[in-house]
């Protein structure tokens, strides 16, 4: 079995949008949580905070904002791994890994670890849409990491 075949539905784009857009957010979020089970061990606790954001610009934050910048992000990565790689699927895996590496040095190890899989997922859905359209493979790539978001923000 190739291992690609378990995640071939992500680059299935010519069914329903909001289909795909949840297939691929259940994927990341089922990977996410097990990354953090994964690395739960090595994980500090986390700091006191003085003072909290409000719970609106969290939100707006989580749902608009940070999907944005790391689909622009992801978009620079794979422009340049595209070049370098052999299938998609590597170049996919080559820009979630230099983005887990990126935030590795900006927040930590763990949180690089935990954010690996997801920006795979986001990474492969950019491609996949991309064959349709540059504009598509940005609004998808942002709709199920704000999907995946969508989670934490009703939590809170």
């Amino acid at each position: 079995m190739r291992y690609t075949k378990v995640l071939d539905f992500l680059t299935q784009t010519d069914g329903a949008p909001v289909v795909y857009i949840l297939k691929a957010s259940i994927a990341a979020v089922i990977g996410t949580i097990l990354m953090i089970l994964v690395s739960a061990q090595f994980m500090p606790a986390p700091p006191a905070s003085e003072s909290e954001p409000s719970r609106i610009a969290l939100a707006m934050i989580l749902l608009g904002i940070w999907p944005l910048i790391s689909t622009a992000v992801i978009a620079a990565f794979l422009r340049v791994a595209k070049r370098f790689t052999p299938t998609y699927w590597h170049a996919a895996a080559a820009a979630a890994i230099s983005f887990a590496l990126l935030l590795s040095l900006l927040l930590g190890v763990v949180v690089g670890i935990v954010y690996l899989w997801p920006f795979f997922i986001y990474a492969v859905a950019f491609l996949a849409w991309q064959i349709k359209s540059e504009q598509q493979a940005w609004l998808m790539s942002i709709l199920v990491h704000s999907t995946v978001n969508l989670l934490p923000v009703l939590l809170m």
